[in-house]
């Protein structure tokens, strides 16, 4: 038997056993030797999580940010959406936006800048005068600094309706009770009465509580207007607590006129900013 053959006869069981002995512990010495590797792993990780937030729903926007993205979706949500137009209707466009995202040059807030864009994609489809622009804000979630978000919202609205001051306006994360000018009546109608005795045997029952927000119109000082919307706020807590709501169950704030939903340009979209928001939120 040769020198070589020796060698590799000794070699065999020597790989062998360093194989069975250091095999499960591979990922901790890979990690103490070879550090770039894990270094490298890490980026490639990352760019796959960016690579993950992609735009998945037709539309879409991103934090600070008026631009409408779009996706491939788009043009059949595009399509979906007008099919809905008829000789009598006129598209509303909210845009959503949140508290802490700056105001834009030349409009009020973001939820506006955004309205307006979206407004632009349809030009094609719609004549401009039969497009309602409005802005909502929203309470800010997990994720939405980083992620594309929703950030508009359509509904159809019939033409007679286009100037009539709805009193009770419900949509599915609020809804919308407005007051006349400089009042802190709220406006007459058996709507309001009927939906705050409903929402007063709800919240009995399931322990939600009632956040109240006042909001004006641009007409007058600040301070007035803030004092103004903490009134009309007031005035329906005390009418939920009339229907047997516990004080307790009732939060109230103020806006005043610096969360305008519709433009202070027209006496309409005055009518529109003074008003009541009402959500409900759940019990923890």
């Amino acid at each position: 038997m040769n020198t070589l053959t020796k060698l590799l006869l000794w070699l065999i069981p020597v790989i062998l056993l360093a194989w069975l002995w250091f095999g499960p512990w591979y990922p901790s010495w890979e990690h103490l030797f070879v550090p770039e590797y894990h270094s490298m792993a890490g980026v490639e990780e990352e760019a796959g999580q960016e690579e993950e937030d992609v735009l998945r729903m037709p539309l879409g926007f991103k934090w600070t940010d008026p631009t409408p993205y779009t996706s491939e979706k788009f043009a059949d949500f595009k399509k979906d959406l007008l099919s809905k137009k008829n000789e009598d209707n006129l598209l509303e466009i909210t845009g959503f936006y949140y508290e802490e995202e700056p105001k834009p040059e030349g409009a009020d807030n973001l939820g506006f800048a955004r309205a307006e864009l979206v407004k632009a994609l349809l030009a094609d489809g719609i004549a401009a005068d039969r497009i309602q622009i409005r802005a909502r804000v929203q309470d800010e979630t997990e994720g939405v600094r980083t992620k594309y978000f929703k950030g508009a919202d359509f509904r159809w609205v019939e033409v007679e309706k286009k100037d009539e001051v709805v009193a009770v306006d419900t949509f599915p994360d609020r809804t919308i009770i407005r007051f006349p000018y400089k009042s802190t009546e709220r406006i007459r109608n058996p709507q309001i009465e009927k939906y705050l005795k409903e929402v007063a045997v709800r919240v009995k029952g399931t322990g939600e509580q009632i956040r109240l927000t006042g909001h004006t119109d641009n007409a007058g000082e600040d301070e007035y207007n803030l004092e103004l919307g903490r009134l009309r706020a007031e005035a329906i807590r005390k009418l939920l607590v009339s229907n047997g709501v516990p004080t307790g169950q009732v939060t109230v704030d103020s806006k005043g006129e610096s969360q305008p939903e519709a433009s202070n340009d027209s006496e309409a979209g005055r009518e529109q900013n003074r008003r009541v928001e009402l959500r409900l939120i759940k019990k923890n």
